[in-house]
């Protein structure tokens, strides 16, 4: 019975391997498809920065080039060079931001929290988030949105997470007085009393718009005019918090230190949250400072440091790279990032925000990131070079010509 039962199973896996077409589907125009990849590779290599979402479709034998870019120089290569190839191409590319924005480009992050995703659906990945107050460019509007952070980063998030402006709106509100929240976590409430009903909550780096003093508070607004009242105790003038903010070893392992034992969350960027990189770019944020997002793109900034010898060079703050080298035709793979404290240990996002030794001997060594450790930079000294802006030389907390 059993041989016969297995025969019968056996038989069933053929038909449907024999009957079932497992292979993908070619795609049309692939002299044409090859360009795309072509002037991808050359304007577009990391999605996280650009857009080039450019496909071929066969229209009644007629060849359709649909799809977005954000880049008009490769837009114009990839015409030049498909019709060429194929004179009959119809052009249906849109270039972004999209002309259906009706001239609302610019937006202002209005929730504590934002979700940002690879992709325009609850189920995709999250990329990264966005916090109260910080700005964002639009690109293309949808049931889902997608958007460019002030670090440079794109992917879609809900209608819900931003208050779309004119250039206009978007100036005035990049130009008003604002408050920073500097308490990990808390609430905007109706009136200025604890008891009443809250508007919203909120974490650290968190910016409204000043409205004035109201005894033991600050009035606030948010983007889309949203009123509330937030504790000075738990808050600073924006100018004030600049002006008391010094990037230095200490103050940059100060803030670090009291993300301790916040959970790790991928994609995660904020006091309820974080990944490695999502930690040490918040870290720098409450120094006023915004860093690439992921740690892939972080080891590409700063001053390199030299620990071909060892660790002797380090210093207290530097960014510490984990991950492989270059080998063969394999590239160089960033998995993780986190801060040296000095002594051999660094802090980092891994379960929690905790702290790790490279020591053998230490009771906190941390083995496998020891043995992937493979560069190393310099934050300090390196602000405004590439891939770290001061919040007032970001091009997106700029008023917008």
């Amino acid at each position: 019975m059993k041989k016969l039962f297995t025969l019968l199973c056996l038989s069933m896996v053929l038909f449907y391997a024999c009957n079932t077409d497992t292979g993908k589907e070619d795609k049309p125009y692939p002299e044409l498809q090859l360009i795309i990849s072509e002037v991808q590779q050359k304007y577009v290599p990391d999605s996280r920065d650009d857009v080039f979402d450019i496909e071929i479709k066969d229209v009644n034998g007629i060849p359709v080039a649909k799809g977005y870019t954000t880049v008009p120089e490769a837009y114009q290569e990839f015409l030049d060079l498909a019709t060429k190839q194929n004179t009959k191409l119809t052009d249906s590319i849109k270039p972004l931001p999209d002309a259906d924005l009706d001239g609302k480009i610019y937006a202002v992050t209005n929730l504590s929290v934002a979700n940002i995703r690879t992709k325009g659906a609850y189920s995709a990945e999250m990329a990264t988030q966005t916090l109260l107050g910080m700005p964002l460019k639009i690109l293309h509007k949808g049931g889902w949105w997608r958007v460019q952070t002030a670090e440079g980063y794109i992917g879609w998030t809900m209608a819900a997470s931003f208050h779309p402006m004119t250039k206009e709106e978007f100036n005035a509100w990049n130009t008003a007085p604002k408050i920073v929240f500097t308490d990990y976590y808390g609430f905007a409430y109706e009136k200025a009393d604890e008891k009443s009903q809250r508007v919203s909550d909120l974490v650290a780096c968190n910016m409204l718009k000043y409205e004035g003093d109201a005894e033991r508070f600050y009035k606030v607004s948010y983007p889309d005019a949203r009123v509330g009242y937030v504790l000075k105790t738990q808050s600073k003038l924006y100018d004030q918090w600049l002006a008391s903010i010094e990037l230095t070893e200490k103050s940059l392992l100060e803030k670090a230190f009291t993300s301790m034992g916040i959970p790790y969350l991928w994609g995660g960027t904020s006091a309820k949250g974080m990944d490695c990189s999502g930690f040490t770019k918040t870290t720098l944020f409450m120094h006023g400072i915004i860093l690439r997002r992921d740690a892939s793109q972080q080891v590409h900034t700063g001053t390199p440091i030299d620990i071909a010898s060892g660790y002797d060079n380090l210093r207290p703050g530097d960014l510490m790279f984990f991950g492989k080298e270059a080998e063969g035709d394999k590239k160089m793979r960033i998995r993780h990032v986190g801060f040296y404290i000095g002594n051999k240990e660094f802090i980092h996002a891994a379960g929690r925000v905790k702290v790790n030794s490279l020591d053998p001997n230490a009771p906190n060594y941390d083995e496998p990131n020891t043995k992937e450790f493979i560069r190393a930079s310099r934050v300090i000294g390196a602000v405004d070079t590439k891939g770290i802006w001061s919040i007032k030389n970001n091009p997106l907390y700029q008023v917008q010509e």
